[in-house]
């Protein structure tokens, strides 16, 4: 069943909810686009045709909306900021909690085509957790992404320990004999726990929008889409990993063995006394710190570009210019 964004912007019982979380505010001020056939669902929060512009990819079983005060609030420190609702989850068309990664990228790049027309200035990608490795997943395939921050990341190719090992490897006889067989996400994350914080956690079972359960061929796709940056650099000028001190599902220490291993610099950034769900228990730090890396990473872009251009220039000169030899005459 999809969900579109006019029905959900008309649930009175929804926008109570919302107004009493504070949501609301933020909520109408975000520009809903639709995109192809499924269709798309996107948030666009606006800051200027020539400003750059993020895209957002939520986390597991979440959507934009919920995000709606951290996209907003970064918006209004200069960047045009688009959440993706990625295909079946929240507004967006699909059958609910099925994707492939190559699906996913797919449908970013089409996002990247419409942005284009719209924006001239630089992209980038913000990713939450799962949304993280999706967003790297794009940073691989599309060069038109300058910079890529990761709220936390986990590879395949790195599992966090012998049970991720093992359960990752299990999705791959999963999905040779049973890949449309459905496992709800509470089986293996404690999300009481992680929602125990969240001022929306009390009204997580009663939100249709939020998806708890997943075919085996998503979470096969998902935990077993190879990455490169183990072994060489990518497209993107500035990259970085943002991580809560106390993050309940991947570690410092597994990120900064992911940093230290792959060929991909990585800036570290860490929320001291953070959980892993940044974006709504530790919203100012994440705030902060995210649109501060932003604008350096933008920044120093922006001079590497100018630098380019300026030696594209020099060469070209001296292309056009004839070599003459010590004391020779030009005729």
């Amino acid at each position: 069943m999809s969900y579109s964004w006019l029905s959900v912007r008309q649930d009175r019982v929804r926008n109570r909810v919302l107004r009493k979380l504070g949501m609301l505010r933020y909520l109408e001020r975000c520009e809903p686009i639709e995109l192809g056939d499924l269709p798309l669902h996107c948030e666009l929060y606006h800051s200027s045709p020539t400003a750059p512009t993020i895209i957002f990819i939520p986390g597991i079983g979440t959507y934009s909306q919920l995000y709606c005060e951290l996209l907003a609030r970064m918006s209004d420190r200069g960047f045009n900021l688009i959440a993706v609702d990625i295909r079946g989850h929240g507004c967006s068309g699909g059958q609910r909690g099925s994707f492939r990664v190559n699906e996913v990228i797919a449908d970013i790049r089409q996002l990247l085509d419409e942005l284009e027309r719209r924006f001239q200035g630089p992209f980038g990608i913000f990713g939450c957790s799962l949304g993280a490795r999706l967003g790297l997943a794009v940073a691989e395939q599309d060069d038109r992404i300058e910079t890529l921050l990761c709220h936390t990341l986990f590879l395949a190719e790195l599992p966090p320990d012998i049970y991720h090992f093992f359960g990752w490897n299990s999705l791959y006889f999963g999905n040779l004999f049973t890949p449309l067989l459905k496992v709800n996400l509470r089986l293996f994350v404690d999300i009481d726990r992680l929602l125990r914080f969240n001022p929306m956690g009390k009204y997580a079972d009663r939100d249709p929008l939020l998806v708890w359960d997943y075919p085996i061929y998503t979470l096969h796709s998902t935990y077993s889409h190879p990455s490169r940056i183990l072994r060489e650099r990518l497209p993107v000028r500035s990259s970085a990993i943002i991580i809560g001190s106390k993050d309940e599902i991947l570690s410092i220490g597994y990120t900064r063995d992911l940093i230290r291993r792959s060929v991909q610099p990585f800036d570290l950034i860490v929320i001291e006394e953070g959980s892993h769900m940044l974006p709504f228990d530790h919203i100012e730090e994440t705030l902060q710190a995210s649109v501060n890396w932003f604008h350096r990473a933008f920044a120093a872009g922006a001079r590497s570009s100018e630098r380019m251009r300026t030696h594209e220039g020099l060469s070209a000169s001296l292309d056009a210019t004839p070599l003459t030899s010590v004391g020779a005459t030009v005729s």
